[in-house]
């Protein structure tokens, strides 16, 4: 359970890297601590389509070489943008990384945003919105953390909305890119068979003389909102959807691996509590899950339910009555021994594939800075106790504190969609 080598650049750019010498190729990622999150209202979805126009091309790089010099290589090479960081990636062999690492750089660094190609990028993003409009569970889950957020940055969907992205200009996404594209916010992080020295002197020459611009954003955590009940009617499908939501403990909480087993026990799985009361049962959901969501600061934890419209009231009573069940009798032995290996597999199994270690190194690095440690995280996993869980599911999962979405099929639509919750958008 190695940790990477750290190096700090002048200037403020973070580099990780872990050496694995028994693979031939090299999972490299150039993150920006920038996302939905740090955007005004007016700009909701700039980040995003930022992410989409620098692949339209560069200052050394048209939209096509950009892709051909990486893809004609046998490598790959794409973005993705959250409510709180983006990352612009790619995967190749060995022998490309100066190849990937600057290209990368001309990305993040040297984009052109022309008036033509957006125009045209716009109608992509826009298709990308409409797609997750047509899924109910995606759009209710934003509409939940839309409710649960309200008056912060972080009710604001990754996507943005269909009036923001329409009025964004090339000069817009300049600005911005000038504003938050800094190398204090910069950590660059790979995985692979490559040479520490060749890779650090590699970043250097490419960011080290990426200028401050003074801007030092702070972001504010969400005031906790009552709970409420919405019911929402859809003209697509015939199913009913019911999910609930309350805030949970953000990276930053002490008890946030209590809290995660808790979304374990009650939804994780065939072996959870939901699974075997609603689907097994009763038999009245097909699809029926526990979901979260984790920022710095706060997050969501989650039960969605998708049933038929006549045992609409009898399935959310079901679920209701196995929470509180569990808030008031506790986990089993065998209960806390499974989400103990559940949490630690999602970690130990990323650790086996270069980019998903790159990233983990990433993430944590953008969340605990020097003080991240996985192995640490591995430990207090372990001494989570069972009455540490029940303190969490009373604390953060009881009825009092759960807000209920229904969406019912066959009326008129309701209400604005937005993006995902805690999805990543590629372009």
């Amino acid at each position: 359970m190695t940790k990477p080598f750290r190096v700090l650049l002048p200037n403020g750019v973070t580099i990780l890297g872990e050496k694995l010498p028994f693979v031939e190729s090299v999972a490299v990622g150039v993150w920006i601590n920038v996302g939905s999150r740090d955007e005004k209202s007016a700009e909701n979805g700039i980040t995003h389509l930022t992410e989409h126009m620098v692949f339209k091309g560069t200052e050394h790089f048209s939209g096509s070489e950009i892709v051909d010099s990486i893809e004609g290589r046998g490598g790959y090479i794409n973005a993705f943008t959250t409510k709180e960081f983006s990352c612009y990636y790619a995967k190749v062999f060995r022998e490309d990384l100066q190849q990937a690492i600057g290209v990368l750089a001309d990305l993040v660094r040297y984009p052109v945003f022309d008036e033509k190609d957006l125009s045209t990028e716009r109608k992509v993003v826009l298709s990308e919105l409409h797609e997750v409009l047509d899924d109910p569970e995606d759009w209710g889950m934003d509409y939940i953390e839309e409710k649960l957020f309200e008056g912060n940055p972080l009710s604001m969907p990754v996507i943005g909305k269909t009036a923001s992205i329409n009025g964004f200009k090339a000069a817009d996404l300049l600005k911005f890119h000038a504003r938050n594209f800094t190398p204090d916010k910069v950590v660059i992080s790979a995985v692979g068979n490559f040479d520490r020295r060749l890779f650090v002197d590699l970043v250097s020459t490419y960011f080290s003389s990426m200028a401050q611009h003074g801007n030092l954003s702070k972001r504010k955590k969400p005031v906790q909102k009552a709970p409420g009940r919405y019911t929402v009617r859809r003209l697509a499908g015939r199913q009913a959807h019911i999910l609930l939501a309350a805030p949970a403990p953000g990276m930053d909480g002490q008890d946030r691996f209590a809290a995660a087993m808790v979304g374990v026990i009650i939804g994780d799985g065939s072996s959870s509590r939901l699974y075997k009361s609603v689907r097994e049962k009763e038999g009245i959901a097909y699809s029926i899950y526990s979901y979260g969501s984790s920022y710095v600061d706060v997050g969501i934890m989650g039960v969605y339910a998708g049933t038929s419209v006549k045992d609409l009231k009898r399935a959310e009573e079901k679920i209701y009555s196995t929470i509180d069940e569990f808030s008031s009798v506790g986990p089993t032995a065998d209960e806390v021994s499974r989400a103990k290996y559940q949490l630690k597999a999602g970690i130990v199994f990323s650790l086996e594939n270069p980019w998903d270690r790159a990233s983990l190194f990433a993430r944590d690095e953008l969340c605990y800075g020097e003080k991240a440690n996985v192995a640490e995280s591995l430990e207090l996993i372990e001494r989570v106790k069972p009455a540490e869980i029940a303190d969490a599911a009373a604390a953060y999962f009881s009825r009092d504190r759960i807000t209920t979405l229904l969406i019912l099929p066959n009326q008129p639509a309701v209400g604005k969609m937005t993006g995902r919750i805690n999805r990543t958008y590629r372009r």
